[in-house]
């Protein structure tokens, strides 16, 4: 079960604020504008005009916070996904070497026999008078390959031995060939390793240079609820609750706003504005919140249902649905190596199976908001620890349903080989949505399940976890989102 949250303070501003660190953008931040006092608030109390004003200020502050937080977030999960594609690049040439090995080995067996046979050869045609061949060869050659050369120069080869002999040196020429490339593997896997190793340095640097902006972040919205609470006479739970809402609906007209891309369109030659220039301004919800989470389903207290993601699942149903798909979609991958916590994860309970449901992306639902409150953490699926495409991951694997592997343009290019994808315009709960930097399926960033009425569950980031929350920045968007099942 879920831990309940430590204190109203805290609910209510990591709800409000619903993201984790954050970095700044390589371009300098805008100045937020000023917010009344504590003085300009407590004069303006007495005047409902004043007071009034007063409250659309801070509405407006807090807006202009969560904004500002919402685009230097797209660093630090771009960061993120740099490690998950250097991890899984990681991974390949790891199997790539594994495979090799296995050949190698097979292929060393094949030719030791066909080297017995040439042998074998040897010992008979000396026997029986084959004129330059004699025993000695055995006892003179230092090795197979040394054989077939000496047997290679012979001369009154019979057809016989001429045919033993060539498939002997084709089965030595294929271990030649592989112990070439395995060295070639080898060098592959180092640098994939390096890379890999300084993109995790890079990624985890960049979350570390946030603690101090977030906890500035946070305090400055705790102060504007709090102000916000005074002025109206009610509490700070309840201003979130009541921001959070405000927040969704915003976020449902202007997806709704969106320009739907026509039917003949693909998702990745369609282009999105540019990023950092969203006016919109979407808080999101907390983790372990009662009040700040509408429509959360009570997942803070579900039992996890088994399936963490991490198994390999079968294709979604009707594959052969038309629909627009970007080109060069790349394939399904396996799930990139993860980084060792640096301490042990306590293990939960263990996980039972999802309750029947009426389909399978309610139970993709109900198996992410049973991880609300879970932390982050770059290359994980479950089942105590994610990040974004591990969560998307996990939550359709438990339904038995395949997203195309542990990585956001991996799923989104594996979704449109098989044709399913539709219009943003035509979003329905358990659609994927995905973020792209550059309006491009190749700039994806981040992905997350849409839960109806302008929210979404995710896996932010290191600091917030899995929450459920309001769509941020949807302009950030890829004009498709990917429907895993049912009908398009």
């Amino acid at each position: 079960m879920k831990q309940p949250a430590r204190s109203l303070t805290c609910t209510a501003v990591v709800a409000v604020l619903g993201i984790g660190l954050s970095v700044a953008l390589a371009a300098p931040a805008q100045a937020t504008p000023s917010a009344p006092s504590w003085d300009d608030v407590r004069a303006a109390k007495s005047d409902a005009a004043a007071a009034q004003q007063t409250v659309d200020e801070l509405g407006s502050r807090l807006e202009d916070l969560q904004d500002e937080s919402d685009r230097a977030s797209i660093a630090e999960q771009q960061a993120a996904q740099t490690f998950s594609l250097a991890a899984s690049e990681q991974q390949e040439a790891q199997s790539d070497l594994d495979d090799l090995a296995d050949q190698a080995k097979r292929a060393k067996a094949t030719a030791r026999d066909s080297a017995a046979q040439v042998a074998g050869l040897v010992v008979e045609l000396a026997r029986t008078g084959g004129g330059d061949l004699s025993t000695s060869m055995l006892v003179d050659t230092r090795d197979a390959k040394d054989l077939l050369y000496r047997v290679g120069t012979m001369s009154h080869l019979s057809e016989r031995s001429a045919t033993v002999l060539a498939r002997a040196q084709a089965d030595q020429n294929t271990v030649d060939s592989l112990a070439a490339q395995q060295r070639q593997a080898t060098t592959a896997l180092a640098q994939a390793t390096d890379a890999t190793k300084s993109a995790l340095a890079d990624a985890n640097d960049a979350a570390s240079a946030a603690q101090g902006r977030l906890q500035r972040e946070q305090d400055q919205q705790e102060v504007v609820l709090k102000q916000l609470a005074y002025l109206k006479g009610t509490s700070v739970a309840t201003e979130t609750a009541y921001w959070n809402t405000q927040q969704a609906k915003r976020a449902e007209v202007e997806l709704a706003a969106q320009a739907g891309p026509t039917a003949g369109d693909t998702g990745a030659s369609t282009t999105s504005p540019a990023a950092g220039g969203s006016t919109s301004t979407n808080p999101g919800t907390g983790s372990g919140s009662t009040t700040a989470n509408p429509g959360s389903g009570g997942g803070s207290t579900s039992t996890k249902p088994s399936g963490g993601g991490s198994s390999t699942n079968p294709a979604p149903s009707n594959p052969s649905q038309a629909n627009p798909a970007p080109s060069n979609p790349s394939p399904a991958q396996p799930a990139p190596s993860k980084p060792q916590p640096s301490k042990p994860t306590p293990a939960k309970p263990t996980p039972t199976p999802p309750p029947s449901s009426p389909s399978k992306a309610a139970g993709a639902i109900a198996f992410a908001r049973a991880q609300l409150g879970d932390a982050y953490k770059m290359g994980e699926a479950g089942p105590n620890l994610w990040d974004c495409s591990g969560l998307v991951m996990g939550a359709y694997g438990s339904q038995g349903v395949a997203t195309g592997g542990h990585n956001v343009v991996w799923q989104y290019n594996y979704f449109a080989s098989i044709g399913r994808l539709v219009p943003l315009s035509q979003r329905q709960p358990g659609d994927i949505l995905f973020y792209s930097n550059n309006g491009t399926a190749s700039g994806g960033y981040h992905d997350s399940i849409y839960t109806g009425n302008g929210q979404m569950i995710e896996a932010a980031k290191p600091g917030v976890g899995v929450v459920e929350r309001a769509v941020w920045l949807p302009n950030q968007l890829l004009p498709y989102v990917a429907r895993p099942t049912g009908s398009l």
